[in-house]
């Protein structure tokens, strides 16, 4: 062969090669195309229809943000990730909300007809007035479950609500539902609105849940009037308590729709209510025109856990909360009324680990402010004769009002708690009417506590406070506080009796704030009793123990401190001198 030819033909061979070494990466290219295809087409079928994948299976009760979770449109079980899409009702916003990014769609059910002689048994998708739709539950079911939308439903009248559940029982069974199901309906009464107004009934509805469709969360609330003239009405601890009466011995997950707008100021007992079980949770909802503030909202995210809470509501608003809630290090609009355990964070929720501080002036509040670190403040409030009534720092040289030691410490960076120390019965009024304006200004997000010794029942004695003067000028002022309630002194010569505390117990008894009885120490080492008694008293009720130097020396207040330490250090607290603080810690730590 020439050499032109073997020339030729190796040519012709490193072209082949080429080819070959071309159409390999064109054939890689086209499989990872392809891979790329069929994971977006997956990637879609997870976003919009997570019914039609193969195996996939979800309980109707199970949790709302674990579904969103194995879908993974959330990253975590936060409830403000949850998104939401009102009134999905007829079958035109029907296919906006299944079009929408909404997680979960929102529809109300009546019944066809409602309360006309055309009534009859079909759930329809309208809300009153509406007593026609162009859209059946049965309709509005097989259009949402080929989504991947969770489904709450509010039911708006008892004669809806059966033949509704049959219709979920039978879908459940014959194709599945894969998804959570919420059931709604207002059951009890609500702010500003009178008894005649029609409700869903409670009984009735609680118990076709159980009887026909039970695999469910239960969302039950209350029918509300929001009137902006009464724009601190709000729900009751009664309401809340009633409520609980009614659901306490379900076993299903229950959410409870919250006014928005009212939430805030009811706080205290729908945080009572989340701390009755793991499986409740509150839902936030909007009317359009309310006037729910960004600040009100994390308010309630900062004293609660995130998946406690979901954010039913409308832009701006929502926007503007989730912008700010999700800032890192922000401070914290804590509850003044709040345990001092889940504010200060100390180490093994011990409370000897929260230091305490007295001061007198204003060098010695100042002096504490740019030198500490953190802990409660105790301030004694009482009057100059230059001012009388007005709330001062009492033994100031000068005048050092309340209202000026109070501005100082809420604007220091540091997490400080309050401790109003009150001389006179007179001092109360005023001194919570201070509070009050702080809260109202929303300055007041740090622990505060209100301490008189009290007269009462076997203890009553001349020229302290009636106890239930105290309680009731508390509730009537400023009720977002712990009640610091104390014994006569001249009372304690025997220690802590059983008279004393029977009768202090059941004075605050069924309050609904945190309530810390104060101690002495040195009477405290004769009262092993009266310890038992009163840790036993409350889950809400904690213990603290004072012991200062013109109280003794620190071994004649040793005994008190120890019996007392013996257990529930979460609900012990021990204002001491500085070096009585330090011996203690040591004798604990040490022993």
């Amino acid at each position: 062969m020439s050499k032109h030819r073997k020339m030729e033909k190796r040519l012709v061979e490193k072209k082949e090669r080429c080819m070959s070494r071309q159409e390999c990466t064109m054939a890689v290219g086209i499989f990872v195309a392809v891979v790329l295809v069929v994971a977006t087409i997956f990637s879609m079928n997870r976003r919009f229809c997570p019914g039609l994948l193969p195996g996939f299976t979800f309980p109707t009760d199970g949790d709302m943000q674990d579904y969103l979770l194995d879908l993974s449109l959330i990253q975590k079980k936060d409830g403000l990730l949850v998104s939401w899409y009102h009134s999905a009702n007829n079958k035109s916003e029907m296919e906006k909300a299944l079009k929408s990014d909404a997680m979960v769609l929102e529809a109300d059910v009546n019944i066809e007809g409602y309360n006309t002689d055309g009534q009859t048994s079909i759930p329809i998708m309208a809300h009153p007035p509406d007593i026609y739709s162009d859209n059946t539950l049965q309709e509005w079911l097989d259009a949402v479950l080929k989504s991947n939308k969770g489904i709450k439903l509010d039911f708006k009248t008892i004669e809806s609500v059966g033949p509704s559940l049959d219709i979920l029982k039978k879908k459940a069974l014959e194709s599945g539902i894969n998804r959570p199901v919420w059931l709604n309906a207002d059951i009890l009464h609500g702010p500003n609105v009178p008894g005649f107004i029609e409700v869903v009934n409670a009984t009735s509805f609680l118990n076709l849940i159980q009887e026909k469709f039970p695999n469910a969360t239960i969302s039950p609330g209350w029918q509300v009037l929001y009137v902006s003239l009464l724009p601190n009405k709000t729900y009751t601890r009664a309401m809340v308590e009633d409520m609980y009466e009614l659901l306490k011995n379900v076993t299903q997950k229950v959410t409870f729709p919250i006014r928005a707008v009212m939430g805030k100021n009811a706080w205290p007992h729908f945080k009572w209510l989340l701390e009755q079980s793991p499986s409740y949770s509150l839902t936030l909802w909007q009317e359009k025109d309310d006037p729910v503030t960004v600040e009100d909202l994390l308010f309630i995210r900062d004293n609660s856990q995130p998946d406690q809470i979901y954010y039913d509501i409308y832009d701006p608003v929502l926007s503007a909360f989730k912008e700010v809630a999700f800032q890192p290090n922000r401070s914290r609009r804590f509850y003044s009324g709040g345990n001092l355990i889940d504010y200060f964070k100390p180490r093994n929720s011990d409370g000897i680990y929260i230091q305490w501080h007295s001061i007198d002036n204003r060098i010695t509040l100042m002096t504490l402010l740019k030198e500490g670190d953190s802990g409660m403040i105790v301030v004694p409030v009482g009057e100059t004769q230059s001012n009388p009534g007005v709330p001062t720092v009492d033994g100031s040289d000068v005048d050092f009002q309340l209202q000026e030691c109070l501005d100082l410490i809420l604007v220091s960076p540091k997490p400080w708690g309050i401790y109003l120390k009150i001389k006179s019965q007179e001092l109360l009024s005023p001194s919570l009417a201070l509070l009050k304006h702080l809260n109202e200004r929303k300055f007041l997000y740090n622990p505060t506590w209100i301490n008189m010794d009290v007269s009462y029942g076997r203890f009553a004695t001349p020229g302290y406070i009636g106890g239930d003067q105290f309680i009731k000028e508390i509730n009537k002022v400023f009720p977002y506080v712990t009640i610091a309630p104390g014994w006569p002194k001249e009372l304690l010569v025997q220690g802590y009796t059983k008279p004393l505390v029977e009768d202090m117990t059941s004075l605050f008894k069924g309050l609904w704030q945190e309530v810390s009885y104060q101690l002495q120490a040195v009477p405290l080492g004769k009262s092993l009793l009266a310890i038992q008694m009163l840790q036993q008293s409350s889950p809400r009720h904690s213990l603290t123990v004072e012991h200062q130097l013109e109280q003794g020396s620190y071994m004649t207040g040793y005994k008190g401190l120890i019996l007392v330490r013996g257990r529930n250090t979460d609900k012990v607290f021990y204002n001491l001198h500085k070096d009585y603080s330090n011996n203690f810690a040591r004798d604990v730590f040490t022993s």
